[in-house]
């Protein structure tokens, strides 16, 4: 059946070359989750300014089958520093690898919103995000108790993270223990400590890795190849 939808706001997540003047833009919507545009013609076109990460977008389609055809498009650049880039390119992966095509969420759309209006986001910003994205997606343990007795988490006790399960209690003595001041810390956005920001780093990266499936980032392999650089 023909499709078509009108004035969608959406976010651009990436976009790649399709055959030799179109392009193929993966949007994050507002109604219809993540969806996939081919604009024909795109290289060329005098709305490519708008084909840009970072730009709020206001976006019109058409088509009977998964990938559709973008009809309008308009939309504003948001204030996003240059250094935001990398980081903010990170979270368009994410995104593009963890929610599924056409499953909506307002909750994620609203996020990301937010995210990209804050002028001068934080490495918390971005560990808070990674956080509540998982969560969203159903990827996040309850991180408030203990995984097998269900117990809240203690501050004076210690416990290692499992991506499928979630805090576990050991003892100290054991190798990377996290103590539970820390993920307290953390459940309450308390990120003061350095101790509590590379837990946080540390429990986000395990969760992320184990659901990829051996699967690599592009914006990881991307930073560590500037970092090297320099």
């Amino acid at each position: 059946m023909l499709t078509r939808v009108s004035d969608q706001p959406a976010y651009l997540l990436h976009r790649r070359d399709w055959q030799n003047t179109s392009l193929i833009l993966d949007l994050l919507t507002c109604d219809f989750g993540r969806v996939s545009l081919l604009v024909k013609g795109g290289k060329k076109s005098r709305s490519k300014a708008f084909y840009e990460p970072f730009t709020r977008l206001s976006v019109s389609w058409t088509g009977r089958h998964e990938l559709k055809t973008l009809v309008d498009i308009d939309g504003v650049r948001l204030p996003v520093a240059e250094h935001q880039y990398l980081s903010l390119l990170y979270i368009n992966e994410l995104i593009s690898v963890f929610l599924p095509a056409h499953e909506p969420s307002l909750e994620l759309f609203e996020l990301y919103g937010l995210l990209l209006q804050r002028i001068d986001h934080k490495e918390s910003d971005l560990r808070e995000f990674e956080k509540k994205l998982m969560s969203i997606l159903g990827y996040l343990p309850d991180t408030q108790v203990e995984a097998r007795s269900r117990m809240p988490i203690d501050a004076n006790e210690h416990y290692q993270f499992l991506a499928c399960d979630g805090f576990i209690m050991c003892s100290k003595a054991i190798k990377n223990t996290i103590d539970g001041a820390s993920i307290i810390a953390w459940n309450e956005k308390n990120y003061e400590s350095p101790v509590v920001m590379q837990m946080a780093k540390a429990v986000m990266r395990c969760i992320i890795d184990f659901n990829l499936h051996g699967k690599k980032l592009k914006s990881r392999t991307i930073y560590r190849q500037i970092q090297n650089h320099f």
